[in-house]
């Protein structure tokens, strides 16, 4: 029994895993225009995804705007354990999209900005037919799916300060799907467990923009941390009666919490000349604001050995790059940027439904200006050198990672 009660609480705190991962790795920027200079878009951003982005940078768009992006990732996704197996991700391929909405008020001094964005996430599949110890220890679908609303309201204090203020209405889904041994009490070796928990959460965010001098510009933004709640169902397929006098039952309660982590970023713009713009930006992240998961599954809590919890080891991590604009004319404009990423996530936690390293983004991107249109297209290369880890708690996770995406942005963007 004991053996059984550790292997389910690692497949649950491991799938929770996978949502804060999605934060610590920091979805790239979602528009094109901020994938093309992604390490250096604090103070340069002038697309309607400055929303959430940084919302002071709103002050600069002068009429009413729509933005919608859309993009296309492929990853490539493999775990090679020191047990001799390895599986690859068996659904490469991920299609986000967002909207984002700016009203002028007061030209230049008052505006207004809405954002519905889908800024963390993760979805893991590996296959099914995942033979050996991999097969009971490795969720063979996880899928975290998250929407962000961001009102957002920014104003002009003196010439050279912009300040503003929105929320995180933040909606989460999750759901686990895991293969279980129930032989051991005289079942299925081939039990299905399922979990569902779905949540909200508030949060702030802030933007300061000063010009220090012309053509410099500094930008900081701050976000408190979101608590998600989540509330739904736990599931268990084929689950022996010899269970059921003792209180266990196919489907249960589940409910637990996890932290979105608060940051503060720095960002710094400097117009070379009229045509030439580049930017450097820092992040913080508090990953350690999330000290552990509450694990609560009802009548079926023994599962677990009596734990309630799961401990993480989560390191605050940074961000920092460059980006820069070259404007060829009136309408065309070319991007490029850098950005590095550390990984907050400890060998000792380590699991391949979120493989982490510290990560490299490199980007290419143009884009179209026309009176009421504008088109920009971004690709960007996300490069995660080999990890090799070991001394994970579920020794079966011990090996070799490689984790590469490709991206390919659009978006649209119409003026009123």
């Amino acid at each position: 029994m004991k053996t059984h009660a550790f292997h389910l609480l690692l497949v649950l705190s491991f799938a929770i895993a996978t949502a804060h991962a999605a934060e610590t790795l920091s979805v790239v920027p979602d528009s094109a225009q901020a994938l093309g200079i992604v390490g250096g878009r604090y103070a340069n951003l002038k697309d309607a995804s400055s929303v959430r982005v940084s919302p002071a940078n709103i002050l600069q768009i002068e009429k009413s705007e729509l933005l919608i992006n859309t993009a296309i990732w492929h990853g490539d996704i493999r775990f090679d354990s020191n047990s001799g197996q390895s599986v690859q991700m068996n659904k490469p391929w991920v299609f986000p999209a967002s909207m984002y909405f700016v009203q002028p008020i007061i030209p230049g001094r008052l505006s207004f900005g809405l954002g519905v964005s889908t800024p963390y996430g993760m979805a893991a599949s590996y296959p099914k037919d995942t033979s050996g110890p991999l097969h009971y220890a490795l969720p063979y679908s996880t899928n975290l799916l998250t929407v962000d609303i961001t009102p957002a309201v920014a104003f002009k204090v003196t010439d050279n300060l912009s300040v503003a203020v929105g929320l995180d209405i933040m909606y989460a889904d999750l759901r686990l799907k895991q293969f279980y041994d129930w032989s051991g009490f005289g079942g299925s070796p081939n039990g299905d467990l399922q979990l569902h928990g779905q949540g909200w959460g508030l949060g702030a965010y802030a933007g300061v923009n000063w010009t220090i001098a012309k053509r410099h510009r500094l930008a900081l933004v701050g976000r408190l941390p979101v608590k998600i709640n989540f509330a739904g169902d736990f599931r268990a397929s084929d689950m022996p009666p010899a269970l059921y006098p003792l209180g266990f039952r196919p489907s249960s309660t589940f409910n637990s919490d996890m932290t979105f982590p608060g940051s503060i970023a720095v960002g710094y713009g400097f117009d070379v000349t009229d045509r030439f713009t580049v930017g450097f930006d820092f992040k913080w992240s508090d990953n350690s604001s999330h000290d552990d998961l509450p694990l609560q599954i009802g009548s079926n809590q023994a599962l677990l050995g009596g734990a309630t919890n799961s401990v993480f080891g989560w390191r605050n991590s940074i961000d920092l790059g460059t980006g820069m604009t070259y404007r060829l004319n009136e309408n065309w404009t070319l991007r490029g940027g850098y950005l590095y990423s550390e990984n907050s996530q400890t060998a000792t936690y380590y699991t391949p439904v979120a493989p982490s390293n510290d990560r490299h983004v490199f980007s290419l991107g143009v884009g179209w200006r026309g009176k009421t249109r504008g088109v920009d297209v971004t690709y960007a290369y996300v490069y995660n050198p080999t990890r090799v880890v070991s001394g994970a708690v579920q020794p079966l996770f011990d090996g070799n990672y490689k984790h590469q995406w490709q991206v390919l942005s659009l978006s649209f963007t119409q003026r009123f």
